[in-house]
């Protein structure tokens, strides 16, 4: 029933620095509303619509409207209909029961051309929100950032953007199409989970378009999430110590390879844990010459040191040149796995992306090709011992802690 804070949250908002659009000609013929945009997010307020600390929150394409033409994406800006008959008469009783209605989408199709194709939704939403006919307010995600769903950023945003009044999450509602459904009859499976993760991460009941205009699909089952963080938050223990003990209290030098995914947790088991015990870190992201790091490495083992190799080393070729140094200077390796699969290891690059506004993108086609490159490491390369780390998520705030344990994929 509290209300968020979006900046404590997400770290600043820039969605504040908005443009005022001058709604054209055709626009006024079709809806009262303003527009406010930024980069990543545009705004649809109707000047009637009133602040209210209930509301039914929906997304758009396939919960409110579907193609008139039968295709599943629409070949122009007029290629719409209403989902149902029923939707006019039902905003309208929420309306007079004092709900706000509030339209959450991801319009990240927006982002490409964006010069036409912005105008063109507008005009499209105005005909919309002037088909519906009750007063309401829009916000549409156009990039694949914080504010895209499940994420809350808009939720949060609207929480911030709502004259004052605490939303009441008990009775606030949010419906959509895109909620895990199995496969039922001739109907596909839904392409995400991201609407009912969504209403999950913000603490608000959730509603399918069958449910909230025909009153019906409430027993349906969900396939399973590539990854569930409710599932890690209450399997993992933070007071474990993931130190082998192998790697305690050494009389002589080792050398440590991990091997994990991008965003798998490997820098922060090197930074918090073996750099504490007197490792000394080699990582390509720093030193980026590989043949420097290869020197590097063998001079500290060389040192006396004790070398851990912060890369991905996803295969075997990857690990080969540092095992040849170890093997040359009679220094037992081993290679320390992260036991983070890739679907957690794309969930912990999306919370980096929102919590730290220096990082570098990684794409899906890097985590694709890692994953196609990936050999588990063996004995028969040269390693003494392999060790299996568990990953656990270090947060510097109670905020980024409850950022982390929210859905942050759409699947």
């Amino acid at each position: 029933m509290s209300k968020r804070s979006a900046r404590a949250a997400f770290g600043g908002s820039d969605t504040k620095k908005f443009k005022q659009s001058t709604l054209g000609f055709e626009d006024k013929l079709s809806a009262s509303g303003n527009w406010n945009e930024s980069s990543n997010l545009l705004i649809y307020k109707d000047p009637n619509a009133k602040p209210s600390s209930k509301v039914l929150a929906l997304d758009l394409d396939g919960t409110i409207i579907t193609t008139a033409s039968g295709r599943v994406f629409a070949v122009n800006a007029n290629d719409w209909k209403l989902l149902s008959p029923k939707i006019t008469d039902i905003l309208k009783k929420y309306t007079d029961d004092g709900f706000a209605i509030v339209i959450i989408s991801n319009q990240g199709g927006l982002e490409k051309d964006s010069n036409r194709r912005i105008p063109e939704f507008k005009m499209k939403f105005n005909s919309i929100a002037a088909k519906l006919g009750v007063p309401l307010r829009g916000y549409f995600a156009t990039s694949n950032d914080r504010l895209r769903k499940p994420r809350i950023g808009m939720w949060e945003t609207l929480e911030s953007d709502n004259d004052g009044i605490d939303i009441n999450l008990m009775e606030s509602i949010y419906c959509g199409d895109a909620a895990g459904r199995d496969a039922r009859g001739n109907v596909k499976k839904d392409h995400s989970h991201c609407d009912r993760l969504f209403a999950l991460n913000v603490g608000i009941t959730f509603k399918t378009p069958e449910e909230l205009w025909d009153g019906n699909d409430t027993g349906y089952s969900t396939y399973p999430l590539l990854f569930d963080v409710t599932k890690f938050r209450d399997s993992f223990d933070d007071g474990v110590d993931p130190v082998p003990s192998t790697l305690k209290d050494l009389k002589s030098s080792v050398l440590v390879i991990m091997v994990g995914f991008p965003a798998s947790g490997k820098s922060t088991f090197c930074n918090n844990y073996l750099q504490n015990i007197g490792f000394q870190i080699v990582s390509r992201d720093t030193i980026k010459d590989m043949k420097k790091c290869i020197s590097t490495c063998q001079n500290l083992l060389k040192s006396g040191s004790s070398v851990v190799i912060d890369n991905t080393n996803v295969d075997a070729s990857s690990r080969s040149s540092f095992l040849n140094v170890a093997k040359n200077l009679g220094i037992p390796a081993y290679a320390c796995v992260l036991k983070t699969s890739l679907d957690h290891a794309r969930h912990n690059e999306v919370f980096r992306q929102i919590t730290c506004k220096d990082h570098s993108k990684i794409s899906s086609m890097v985590f694709n090709m890692m994953k196609s490159k990936y050999q588990a490491p063996t004995k028969k390369e040269g390693f003494t011992d392999i060790f299996e780390i568990p990953f656990i998520p270090k947060h510097s705030s109670q905020t980024h802690r409850e950022l982390y344990f929210q859905h942050l994929l759409e699947k």
